[in-house]
C-alpha cells in the first residue's frame, strides 16, 4: 500500500491537538454547531484509533508510545492525556443528557430543510436520528474499553469513583442507543403495482422480462428473510407480520428508518424497563444510509474485542441478541437484492436507484458495503471479482480516480453532497433532508473491507489500488489552515471555498478510513494454495536431508555440524508454523536450510577426496 495509515492517524492527531486545545481546554464544536452526532465524533477521532490500533493505546500513561506523546502534546503529558479523555467524555455525557438524566439523541445542525428558502424548527432540531444511535454504540464500546483500562492504572479513590460514574453513564446511553436501533429498524411492505415495487423489480431484472419467473425465483430467494421476520416479536407492528402471512406474493424491504419509526412499539424487555420510548415520527421505510450506518455501529457491538472484554452488562445481552436477528436480516436481504440473478446483477448496474426513486452512486457504495459484510460473515460468495470491477468505476464515476471535467456533476457528489430526505419530519415543520458528502471516505472504506476478505492477489491489488487513490483524494482535501478536514475546492477548484474551521464528521470518516488500513496492513498476507504447497515440498525436502545427516554425522554436543543441525531443525519448526499463512517466508527458511545442509554435504565431501 502506498496508504502510511500510522503517519496519517500521527497527523491528524497533532492537527486535532491543536485545533481541539488551543485554548488549553478541550473546545467543542466546529464548522457545525455541537450535536451529539458531531461531538461523538469529536470524541472518536481520537479513541477510536486508541482502541482498535495496536501502538495508538492511550489508557495506560506508561505506555504511550513516543511519538503519540509527541503529536499530542497540546494535550499535556502522559498522565495528562487520559485525564482529558475522561473529562471529555464526562462534558459529552452532561451535554446530552435531560432533564430527567435520560440520554438525547438529536440531529440538531446536521439537520437541513429539504427547500432551502424555509427554515428548521426548534422542535425539528430535537429529532432522535438513528445516526446518532450507531454512533453512540460505538462510543460508548470504545470509551468503556478505555476507561476500565485506565482505572487499572489509578490509585486514588477519587479518581477511581469518577472513572466509575463515566462508565455506568456510558451504559445507561449504551443501552438507550441499543433501544433507539431496536425501534428503529422496519419492515416495509409494498404494495403490488406500486411504484416502489416498479423500481425494485426493474433493479433486479436488469433489462430481463419482469414476468412470473422471475418475480417467483425473486421471491423464492427472499422466502428465508420472510421465514424470519415472525421471530422480530417486539418493536414493529402487529400489522406487518399479518401482512405478510396475508400476502405472500408481497415485497417487502428491511432495514432502518432514519429515526423511531411512526408506528414503532415499545420494546418490552428488563433492559429496557427504564429507558424512554417517546413515539416514532420517522416514516417507515428503510433509508440506505442509516441501513449501513446502523449496521456499521453494530459491528462494534458484535465485535470479539467487545465479547473478549465483556463491554455488555447481562441485561444488555438480550438487547443484543434482538439487534443480532435484525442485523443478520438486513445483510441477507439487501445482498440478496444486489446479487440476484445469473446474468448481470443489480450491484454492477451503477448508479443504485433506491424505492425512493432516488438515485446514486454512493448508493451503490452503500449496497457494495453491505455486500462486503455479508461476505465477511460468509453468507454470500462469488461477490468479490465482481464488486472490484464496481469500485473502480465508482472510482471514475465519482471523480476520485481521474479528473473534474467542466460542470462535471460527480463533483457533487463531494460538494454539497448526496441529500436524502427524511419521510414524517413534516409533521411538525417543513421537510427535512440529511446530506452526506463523505463519498470517497466510503469509497476507500469499502475498498479496504473487501480487500481484507479477498483471497485473490490480483483483486487484492486492484482494491488496493483503489483505496490508495481514494486516500490520495482526501489527503489532498485537507485544509491548509489546520491539516484537518474538508475543503475539497483544493481538488475541485471551482467550488467555493469552505470554513476554515474543521469539519468533524469528514475528519472522522477519514480516521475510520486510516484504522481500516491499518486493519488490513495487520493481516496475514495472501497465500494461495500453490505457494502453500510449495512451501512444503521444500520443508519435506530439508526435513529428510537433515534426518539424514543426523544419521551420519557424530553426536559429540560441541561440534559445529550439530550446531548447524539443531539450528536447522528450529527453522524448519519456524517454516512449518509459518506455512500457511506467510508461504514465501516459509519456503525462504526451508531455502536456507537445504543450502546449509548442501554445504555441509559438500565440506564433507570435499574433506574426504583429499583424504
Amino acid at each position: 500500500m502506498r496508504t502510511n495509515p500510522r503517519q496519517h492517524i500521527l497527523d491528524t492527531w497533532r492537527a486535532f491537538a491543536r485545533a481541539t486545545f488551543g485554548s488549553g481546554e478541550w473546545a467543542w464544536g466546529g464548522r457545525y454547531a455541537s450535536n451529539s452526532i458531531s461531538d461523538a465524533e469529536q470524541i472518536l477521532i481520537l479513541l477510536y484509533p486508541a482502541t482498535e490500533v495496536a501502538g495508538f493505546r492511550l489508557d495506560r500513561p506508561d505506555s504511550i508510545e513516543d511519538d503519540v506523546l509527541a503529536v499530542l502534546r497540546p494535550m499535556g503529558s502522559g498522565l495528562d492525556i487520559p485525564m482529558r479523555m475522561l473529562e471529555a467524555l464526562e462534558q459529552y455525557l452532561a451535554r446530552y443528557t435531560d432533564d430527567d438524566g435520560g440520554p438525547t439523541f438529536t440531529g440538531g445542525s446536521y439537520l437541513l430543510a429539504e427547500d432551502p428558502d424555509e427554515e428548521v424548527k426548534p422542535e425539528q432540531y430535537a429529532y432522535d436520528i438513528t445516526e446518532s444511535y450507531s454512533i453512540s454504540v460505538t462510543l460508548c464500546l470504545s470509551a468503556k474499553g478505555f476507561l476500565r483500562e485506565f482505572q487499572r492504572t489509578v490509585e486514588r479513590r477519587e479518581l477511581q469513583n469518577r472513572i466509575e460514574a463515566v462508565i455506568l453513564a456510558m451504559d445507561q446511553r449504551l443501552t438507550s442507543a441499543m433501544v433507539g436501533l431496536l425501534r428503529s429498524f422496519v419492515v416495509n411492505v409494498l404494495d403490488p403495482d406500486s411504484a416502489a415495487e416498479a423500481v425494485l423489480l426493474r433493479t433486479v431484472s436488469q433489462g430481463r422480462v419482469v414476468g412470473r419467473t422471475l418475480t417467483q425465483d425473486l421471491r423464492g430467494r427472499l422466502q428465508p428473510v420472510r421465514d424470519k421476520l415472525p421471530e422480530l416479536t417486539f418493536g414493529l407492528p402487529p400489522e406487518n407480520e399479518q401482512m405478510l402471512r396475508d400476502y405472500p406474493e408481497r415485497f417487502f424491504e428491511c432495514g432502518w428508518a432514519w429515526g423511531v419509526a411512526q408506528d414503532a412499539t415499545d420494546i418490552e424487555l428488563t433492559a429496557a424497563e427504564s429507558v424512554k420510548q417517546p413515539h416514532g415520527i420517522a416514516e417507515s421505510r428503510p433509508l440506505l444510509h442509516f441501513t449501513v450506518n446502523a449496521l456499521d455501529g453494530l459491528a462494534d457491538l458484535f465485535s470479539t474485542r467487545t465479547s473478549r472484554q465483556g463491554l455488555l452488562t447481562s441485561e444488555q445481552q438480550s438487547l443484543r441478541e434482538a439487534l443480532n436477528l435484525r442485523w443478520g436480516l438486513a445483510l441477507q436481504y439487501w445482498s440478496t437484492i444486489a446479487t440476484f440473478g445469473s446474468g448481470r446483477w443489480a450491484i454492477e448496474d451503477v448508479p443504485w436507484e433506491a424505492t425512493t426513486g432516488q438515485s446514486s452512486p454512493y448508493f451503490t457504495e452503500l449496497v457494495l458495503a453491505i455486500v462486503a459484510m455479508s461476505q465477511q460473515g460468509g453468507t454470500i460468495s462469488g461477490s468479490i471479482g465482481r464488486s472490484v470491477a464496481v469500485l473502480e468505476e465508482l472510482g471514475q464515476r465519482g471523480l476520485v480516480s481521474r479528473r473534474a471535467a467542466e460542470d462535471d456533476r460527480g463533483v457533487l457528489l463531494h460538494d454539497p453532497g448526496v441529500l436524502m430526505r427524511l419521510g414524517g419530519s413534516e409533521l411538525e415543520g417543513p421537510s427535512l433532508a440529511w446530506s452526506y458528502n463523505g463519498f470517497a471516505a466510503a469509497l476507500a472504506k469499502t475498498a479496504l473491507r473487501v480487500a481484507n476478505i479477498s483471497s485473490s492477489r490480483r483483486n487484492r491489488a486492484r482494491l488496493i489500488e483503489v483505496a490508495d487513490a481514494s486516500v490520495e483524494h482526501l489527503l489532498a482535501r485537507r485544509q491548509p489552515s489546520d491539516g484537518l478536514w474538508d475543503h475539497p475546492a483544493n481538488v475541485y477548484p471551482r467550488l467555493a471555498q469552505a470554513p476554515a474551521t474543521p469539519a468533524w464528521d469528514m475528519t472522522e470518516r477519514c480516521i475510520e478510513v486510516f484504522v481500516a488500513a491499518a486493519a488490513l496492513v495487520s493481516a496475514p498476507p495472501v497465500a494461495d494454495q500453490g505457494q502453500v504447497d510449495q512451501a512444503n515440498n521444500k520443508i519435506a525436502e530439508a526435513r529428510h536431508i537433515l534426518d539424514q545427516e543426523r544419521l551420519t554425522t557424530p553426536t559429540a554436543g560441541g561440534s559445529q555440524e550439530q550446531k548447524l543441525l539443531r539450528e536447522a531443525e528450529q527453522s524448519l519448526n519456524r517454516a512449518d508454523s509459518l506455512s500457511g499463512e506467510r508461504p514465501a517466508t516459509a519456503a525462504a527458511l526451508a531455502d536456507k536450510v537445504l543450502r546449509d545442509l548442501d554445504e555441509l554435504a559438500f565440506a564433507r565431501q570435499a574433506a574426504s577426496r583429499s583424504a
